[in-house]
């Protein structure tokens, strides 16, 4: 919500910022179950030009979580596939080169997820919405060859 209100105020200009990727953006259930926040994100990364934003079969009041809620983030699973693991190849399977989160333990477990299918950062890049907007205001410069 921060970051499409600094948007809306101009107060960000991401207007010359260029992603040229999909990105799929993962519902924390702190922020969307619990405060009802789902559009926010999506709108922030919605402006980027060049976007591709897809969805996952779970997503919004439907969405799945990570595996870190409960502070089940610390617990060692014995039985069946991890809920980071099957949340993560959800996301994977979009076709997504990014995934967006708003969480940082949503990070660090769809980041482990993603990296526990053997997949690296430069085919599917794992970071906070934060991380792809400053990426792409630096590819839009360097694309202008500003510095």
């Amino acid at each position: 919500q921060f970051l499409e209100e600094l948007v809306e105020s101009g107060a960000l200009d991401l207007s010359e910022a260029k992603l040229d990727e999909r990105i799929v953006y993962h519902d924390s259930c702190y922020l969307g179950r619990h405060n009802d926040v789902y559009m926010s994100p999506r709108n922030v990364i919605g402006t980027l030009s060049g976007v591709e934003i897809v969805e996952a079969p779970r997503n919004g009041t439907k969405g799945m979580c990570c595996g870190a809620g409960g502070a089940r983030m610390w617990m060692e699973e014995t039985i069946g596939t991890k809920v980071n693991d099957e949340r993560s190849e959800e996301l994977i399977n979009t076709g997504a080169s990014r995934i967006a989160t708003a969480c940082p333990f949503c990070y660090v477990m769809i980041d482990d997820g993603v990296k526990g299918q053997g997949i690296e950062e430069d085919q599917v890049k794992v970071a906070d919405i934060s991380i792809h907007l400053v990426e792409a205001l630096e590819a839009s410069q360097s694309d202008s060859g500003d510095n």
